[in-house]
């Protein structure tokens, strides 16, 4: 079973007291109840995290969400991101009030995998803990748990713990990951600032990948910053990808300025709305029906905003049938969300969970009041063409046609149309791909390849196998040459052997080193055919050891410098300005003996001089003389 660089976060739910953080403690050895609030009330206020080390050698995000009753918005907030489900039931006390709200609040959230875990079963006996365990299978029929795994753990003692370890990993390899490939967003549940560091963001990654030094902007106030540090689970690395958790230090923002709720992005690549079209379906047993325009909380992501739901076919929701209600939620404040985004609905008072669903329309319009309306919002659901063909891409960047098909649920014609149309995009055979995401993945090339030229103004271009390993977790080869082919064709992008360019690049000397690299090429001149090493150059010049490197290889490339040998330059005007004194002095071939006495050359210069001369087709070698070409 392998579950190896694949990435998910699995959440500890369950009632208050009934051993979440101390099984979490168990399973990874770090106890999450950090404040000093939850050390004291020995109860878990925010959701806490901890990484959890598998038997192959994969780590994946534990999530120990609070229980009571009064927590339930951080537990909200704790379970958006999940992928797995630990529902933990102490032996001794079996399912309680709290954990049937956690548990509706996963079935809105379309959690897809549980385990039962029975915790604290030293309280118990065999005979009842074997009583208790078939009351609790028959409570959960009809949720996700129904047939679900079921594990027993003392999680003082360890006792099932490595059982519950085999599960877990066993359950895991059967799911999806998160979509690497879509745009990065990040919603934000933890920010704070350490000394000397700055400001600091936490969540789980909901899509997309990003890197060290990448520019991202803070939603819905679009506030512009740069990536300093990543850290996943206390190591810092150069990339966090989909279904990670993961530390941002932002550069250029402060604390203050950004908030639980606000999401992490890429710049320009999500808006913000306050109104969303929706398809609900509520709770049973309300407390009292859900009125038109009533005040909701409404939960996605990690944010939670008031708003007023609207019916179009209805005027009150009354909680006594189970059929799915199409509506809008208006927002007080903006947030940042897409299709298919999971929300909770919470009445503010009387305070319970009254609904769930997922945005079927991130930004809604004003529509009327009536059926019209509703049959409206459904087509929304099912999604247009272009928007089942965009679901279907978000998965692979590439599809055949028959898998095109399947996957977006159309008809030959309607792919035909939207070929026609440019919206797909033939990559090779029967092969397509979706032309928004080239589009988005052409500016994402071109604005790395200027980076590059920003970065090594002395180099001519990022090589091509940099560049494609730099976007293999996002794209595949084929798609690359395929982009990459195109961007060539229309000229945008330049070729010279493995090295790409942006047309109208030439590499230059950086403004900052600029008179310290003319000094160079200035004293590399001056000392004609018998030169010092180059580093002695740049060393009296003040350069560093890049851009030494850099300033060696531009002036090679450019043909202004000859390599005499691995340690030695030589002017390449003075070159030949030495070969054409040789050429003036001689007919048709010249001795060694002579070349050293007209130069004025020691050995140690000469036999370099020569096989200079051979190397770059000047002359031909005769035994002790060189014949010119």
């Amino acid at each position: 079973m392998k579950i190896l660089n694949k990435h998910f976060t699995i959440g500890m739910a369950g009632h208050i007291d009934h051993g979440k953080t101390t099984l979490t403690k168990a399973l990874t050895g770090v106890d999450t109840d950090r404040l000093k609030e939850e050390k004291e009330r020995q109860i878990s206020i925010e959701p806490g995290f901890a990484p959890l080390h598998l038997g192959d050698g994969s780590i994946v995000s534990v999530v120990d969400v609070p229980g009571h009753e009064r927590f339930i918005r951080q537990m909200i907030a704790g379970v958006s991101g999940i992928d797995l489900v630990i529902l933990v039931i102490a032996a001794d006390e079996g399912v309680m009030p709290q954990t049937k709200e956690h548990l509706e609040i996963l079935k809105f959230l379309q959690v897809k995998k549980g385990i039962v875990a029975f915790t604290k079963i030293d309280k118990v006996d065999e005979e009842f803990l074997e009583l208790a365990t078939e009351e609790i299978v028959e409570e959960l029929t009809g949720t996700i748990f129904e047939g679900a795994p079921v594990v027993y753990v003392n999680s003082l003692k360890k006792e099932g713990i490595p059982e519950l370890k085999q599960i877990l990993q066993k359950e895991l390899e059967a799911l999806q990951e998160k979509h690497v490939t879509g745009n990065f967003r990040l919603p934000i549940d933890q920010v704070f600032t350490l000394k000397g560091q700055g400001t600091i963001v936490r969540g789980t990654i909901t899509e997309g990948k990003i890197n060290n030094g990448d520019t991202v902007e803070v939603l819905p106030r679009r506030q512009v910053a740069k990536v300093r540090q990543l850290q996943v689970h206390n190591k810092q690395v150069e990339q966090a990808v989909a279904g990670q958790r993961v530390a941002v230090n932002l550069s250029g923002l402060s604390k203050d300025s950004i908030q639980r709720g606000d999401v992490l992005a890429h710049e320009n690549t999500y808006d913000t709305t306050d109104t969303i079209d929706v398809s609900l379906h509520m709770v049973e047993n309300l407390q009292s029906p859900i009125k038109q325009r009533s005040l909701v909380k409404v939960h996605t992501g990690t944010a939670e905003v008031l708003g007023k739901i609207v019916f179009f076919d209805r005027n009150e929701y009354d909680g006594q049938s189970e059929e799915e209600v199409l509506c809008q939620l208006r927002l007080d404040e903006l947030i940042t969300c897409s299709r298919g985004d999971k929300i909770i609905l919470r009445r503010p008072t009387p305070v319970e969970t009254i609904g769930g669903g997922w945005i079927i329309q991130s930004k809604g319009s004003v529509y009327k009041f009536g059926q019209a309306t509703v049959d409206t919002l459904r087509r929304i659901k099912q999604g247009t063409p272009e928007e089942r063909v965009r679901e279907a891409f978000s998965r692979r960047d590439m599809l055949s046609m028959e898998n095109l098909k399947r996957e977006a649920g159309l008809v030959d014609n309607v792919l035909v149309l939207l070929e026609e149309q440019g919206l797909i995009v033939n990559v090779t055979g029967q092969i397509y791909a979706f032309e928004p995401i080239l589009k988005e993945k052409k500016r994402q090339v071109t604005d790395r390849i200027r980076e590059y030229h920003v970065m090594n103004p002395l180099r001519l271009g990022i090589p091509k196998a940099e560049l494609f390993s730099e976007f293999s977790n996002s794209s595949s080869i084929e798609l690359l040459d395929f982009l990459l082919g195109k961007m060539e064709t229309s000229k945008c992008v330049r070729r010279k052997d493995n090295l790409l360019y942006l047309d109208g690049f030439e590499p230059s000397y950086p403004k900052q080193w600029q008179k310290r690299m003319e000094q160079v090429e200035r004293e590399l001149a001056s000392a004609k055919v018998t030169p010092q090493p180059f580093i002695q150059y740049c060393e009296k010049a003040g350069l560093p050891e890049k851009e030494t490197h850099d300033l060696k290889y531009f002036l090679l490339r450019q043909m202004k410098a000859y390599p005499l040998d691995d340690a030695h330059l030589i002017d390449g005007h003075e070159f030949h300005v030495a070969v054409d004194y040789l050429k003036s002095q001689t007919v048709e071939e010249v001795e060694l003996s002579e070349i050293k006495e007209m130069l004025q050359l020691s050995r140690k210069y000469l036999i370099p001089f020569v096989e200079l001369m051979d190397a770059l087709g000047v002359t031909e070698r005769e035994g002790t003389k060189r014949r010119w070409l």
